[in-house]
C-alpha cells in the first residue's frame, strides 16, 4: 500500500504540472480512438465517422472554446477544497489551543507577566500551526518542516498537503497524537487527491469501454492507456489485443 505521505508529496510535486496544463492545449483525448474504426467498421460507416470527427476537430473552422482545460480546472478546485477541508477537520481535533497570556491581578510580578505574554505570543504565532487566514509560503520551504520565524502554511492544496504530511509523520509541534482513525482519514483523502491528479495529467493507466464489439467474438472492447505509454485495445471476453501498429489482433 502506498503511504499517505507519498500521495501528499505527489500533490506537492505535481501541482505545478497541473497549473501548466490548465492553459496548455491538450494533444490527446481519452479514450484514444487508436484506429478502432479501421478495425471494426465497414467502409461506409468509417467514412461517416471520419466526417463527424472532421466537424468537431479542434482546428476546424468556426468558433473554438476558450483555451482553458476545464477538466484540469475542476481537478485543481476539487483537490484543493478536499485537502483544505481535511486539514481544517484534523486541526480542530489535534491542534492544541495557544497558551493564554499572563493573568492580570493574580499576584504575578510584571516580569513574570511579560515573560508569559511573550511565550503566549510565540505559541500563537507558531508557523507549524494550521491557520485559517490565507498566507504566503515560499516554494522552497514546502517540503521542509516549519521552524522559528517561518510563515505559516497557506490555505492552498500544497500548504494543506504539507501540513497533513507533517501530522502523518508525527513531526513535533503543538499537536496531539494523530491516532489510527485520523491517519486513515488523511490517507483516504490523500489517495483520492493523487488519483485525480494522475488521471488529469494522464499519468495513470486506466481502461474504458468502447461502443464497437470485438470483430472476432462480438465481445466488449476496451481501450487501455492514459498513462503516457502506448495504448492498446483489448477484448474483455476473448482477450485478443490490438496495438496501434498492428492490423491484426494478437491472442492474449
Amino acid at each position: 500500500m502506498i503511504p499517505a505521505t507519498a500521495h501528499l508529496q505527489l500533490v506537492i510535486d505535481r501541482w505545478a504540472d497541473l497549473t501548466d496544463a490548465l492553459t496548455a492545449r491538450q494533444q490527446t483525448t481519452w479514450p484514444p480512438t487508436m484506429g478502432i474504426t479501421r478495425i471494426v467498421l465497414d467502409d461506409d460507416a468509417r467514412a461517416a465517422h471520419t466526417a463527424e470527427r472532421r466537424d468537431t476537430a479542434p482546428d476546424a473552422p468556426g468558433t473554438r472554446p476558450v483555451p482553458l482545460d476545464l477538466d484540469i480546472y475542476d481537478t485543481m478546485r476539487q483537490v484543493e477544497a478536499e485537502l483544505i477541508h481535511c486539514a481544517d477537520v484534523i486541526a480542530s481535533q489535534v491542534q492544541r489551543p495557544p497558551m493564554t497570556p499572563g493573568p492580570r491581578g493574580a499576584g504575578w510580578a510584571p516580569a513574570e507577566i511579560a515573560r508569559r505574554d511573550q511565550l503566549a505570543a510565540a505559541d500563537a504565532a507558531d508557523p507549524r500551526r494550521w491557520t485559517w487566514p490565507r498566507l504566503a509560503v515560499d516554494a522552497e520551504d514546502r517540503r521542509r518542516p516549519p521552524g522559528p520565524g517561518r510563515e505559516r502554511l497557506a490555505r492552498t492544496a500544497i500548504g494543506a498537503a504539507a501540513w497533513l504530511a507533517a501530522r502523518v509523520e508525527a513531526l513535533p509541534g503543538p499537536f496531539l497524537p494523530l491516532g489510527p482513525a485520523r491517519a486513515a482519514q488523511i490517507a483516504a483523502v490523500a489517495a483520492a487527491a493523487a488519483e485525480r491528479i494522475e488521471t488529469a495529467l494522464r499519468i495513470a493507466r486506466r481502461a474504458a469501454a468502447v461502443d464497437w464489439p470485438c470483430p472476432a467474438c462480438r465481445g466488449q472492447l476496451e481501450v487501455h492507456g492514459g498513462d503516457g505509454q502506448p495504448p492498446a485495445v483489448q477484448c474483455a471476453d476473448c482477450g485478443r489485443t490490438w496495438h496501434p501498429s498492428e492490423a491484426e489482433p494478437t491472442a492474449a
